[in-house]
C-alpha cells in the first residue's frame, strides 16, 4: 500500500507541475486591450477609440498606443471639451471637469496650452464613472472609492493620430477621480508610453 501511495502521490506532483508549466505562459499572456478582462466589462464601451486592438500595457496609463514613440517633439497642445459614451450623471459630471484637469497637468508636464495653432490636439472621452454604494454593498476593493474610467486621442496638427490612452482611476469624489486620471494620462502623453 505504501508504494502504491508514494506513485500516485508523484504521478499527481507530475501531472500539476506540467499544468502549470503549460498554463503559466498563457495566464502571463495579455498582450493588448482585447485579451485583457478589461475589454469584458459590459458597463464600459469601447467605441472611442479607433485602434482598441493596438492598445498594450501603459507605464502611467493602463492602456496605450504611440504609433511614433514619443511625443516630446510636440511642444504645443490644445484640448477640445471631453464627451462622455458613458451612462449617467456621474459620466456627464466626469466628462464636464475633463478638459480644465487635462489642460492644468499637461502644462505641469511642460506643454503649451493653446487654442488655436497647436502642434498636439487632445480629444476626451469618459467611458465610466461611477459613485460608491450605488446599487450594491461594497466592503472595499476597486469600487470603494468613486471612480472614472477615461479614453484620450491624440493628433497632430495634420489630424493624424499619434496616440491613444484608456486608463481608469478613483478618487475621494468623481471631480478628484477625473484629475487622478487625467495626471497619469499626461505623464503616460509626456512619456510616450
Amino acid at each position: 500500500m505504501g508504494i502504491l501511495t508514494r506513485r500516485s502521490y508523484g504521478m499527481t506532483l507530475i501531472a500539476v507541475l506540467a499544468l502549470a508549466l503549460v498554463a503559466s505562459p498563457a495566464l502571463g499572456k495579455v498582450k493588448n486591450f482585447l485579451d485583457s478582462d478589461d475589454a469584458k466589462e459590459a458597463n464600459e464601451p469601447a467605441k472611442f477609440l479607433p485602434d482598441y486592438d493596438k492598445l498594450t500595457k501603459g507605464k502611467d496609463a493602463d492602456w496605450v498606443y504611440f504609433p511614433e514613440g514619443s511625443l516630446k517633439k510636440y511642444r504645443t497642445v490644445s484640448v477640445k471639451d471631453f464627451v462622455e459614451n458613458g451612462r449617467g450623471r456621474e459620466a456627464r459630471e466626469a466628462a464636464r471637469a475633463g478638459k480644465e484637469y487635462m489642460e492644468q497637468w499637461l502644462e505641469k508636464a511642460g506643454y503649451k496650452v493653446s487654442d488655436k495653432g497647436a502642434e498636439l490636439t487632445v480629444e476626451g472621452n469618459v467611458f465610466n464613472a461611477w459613485q460608491p454604494g450605488t446599487g450594491a454593498r461594497i466592503w472595499g476593493g476597486w469600487m470603494a472609492n468613486p471612480g472614472v474610467g477615461v479614453e484620450v486621442l491624440l493628433k497632430d496638427s495634420s489630424g493624424k493620430i499619434v496616440g491613444e490612452i484608456r486608463h481608469k482611476n478613483r478618487g475621494s469624489s468623481i471631480e478628484d477621480a477625473v484629475e487622478n486620471a487625467l495626471e497619469e494620462v499626461s505623464k503616460a502623453i509626456g512619456d510616450g508610453r
